[in-house]
């Protein structure tokens, strides 16, 4: 042993290394957007209380879908995950692990225009991030897990490449 201290590298680091398409459309925004609906759906399926959730798709600077679901009264949580992607070129997840080891983030946590937490994740096309996924409602490990899911079902079944 050295008496150098390992600091592990988020688990969210390894997802942004792995789920990086060649492109990313307006359809394959649609293509996303209704894949996290349908997790969402398969996720309410038995639960007594659903809440809804809003989805942000951003691709080349442009907004490609959004989507409140009923309840929803507003975006904003929403944009404060696209910021949080946008200014640290990660995903929101990636700021709220490392936040939660070393605090690096703890003063954004009263900045009304980012999130620390889950939910936000890059478009990252040729190794640039070109774009950001964004969802709000559950719990924000749970809007990380819709993204990361739909994206990896879409990958696999080569809708998204």
């Amino acid at each position: 042993m050295t008496g150098e201290i390992e600091i592990m590298e988020p688990e969210s680091a390894a997802l942004e290394r792995r789920l990086r398409f060649e492109k990313f459309s307006h359809e394959d925004g649609w293509n996303t957007a209704m894949k996290i609906l349908e997790l969402y759906g398969r996720k309410m399926e038995g639960r007594e209380v659903k809440k809804g959730i809003g989805i942000r798709i951003v691709a080349d600077g442009v907004l490609i879908f959004q989507y409140l679901m009923d309840g929803k009264k507003n975006d904003s949580w929403l944009i404060r995950k696209q910021n949080t992607v946008e200014k640290f070129g990660h995903s929101s997840m990636y700021i709220w692990e490392v936040n939660e080891r070393t605090h690096a983030y703890e003063a954004l946590k009263a900045d009304p225009a980012y999130a620390v937490c889950g939910g936000a994740f890059p478009l990252i096309i040729g190794g640039e991030i070109w774009g950001m996924i964004a969802v709000s409602g559950l719990a924000h490990y749970e809007d990380h897990e819709l993204i990361v899911k739909a994206l990896e079902e879409l990958k696999e079944q080569e809708v998204l490449k």
